[in-house]
C-alpha cells in the first residue's frame, strides 16, 4: 500500500533525498549566511569597534534563532511522515484492511 503524503511532506522527502550528507556540504551551504557576519565581526575586532562586534553578535544570534525555527518546522514535518509510516503496517495488519 502507498503512504498518502501531503504536498509539503513530498517536497520535504524530495529535498532530503537530494541533499548531500556530511559536514562539508552542510558547512558550505551555511557559509553565505555566516561569512558576511563573521567578516564584519572580524573587521570590528581589528579596528576596535565595539558597536560593529555587538552588531555582528546580534546578527549571529538572529541567524541561530532563524535556524532553530526552520529546524523545528522540519522536525514537525518529519514527525508527521514518521507517524504515517509507523501507522501503515498497523493498517495492513488488520483483517478488515483488505
Amino acid at each position: 500500500m502507498a503512504i498518502d503524503l501531503t504536498d509539503e511532506e513530498r517536497n520535504y522527502v524530495a529535498q532530503a533525498a537530494s541533499t548531500d550528507a556530511g559536514f562539508l556540504p552542510a558547512f558550505l551551504s551555511s557559509l553565505p549566511y555566516i561569512a558576511p557576519v563573521a567578516l564584519f565581526g572580524a573587521y570590528g575586532v581589528a579596528i576596535g569597534d565595539v558597536t560593529a562586534v555587538a552588531l555582528a553578535l546580534a546578527c549571529l544570534v538572529a541567524l541561530n534563532l532563524w535556524w532553530i525555527h526552520s529546524q523545528c518546522r522540519s522536525a514537525a514535518v518529519f514527525k508527521s511522515i514518521c507517524a504515517k509510516i509507523a501507522a501503515e503496517p498497523a493498517a495492513t495488519d488488520r483483517p478488515d484492511a483488505a
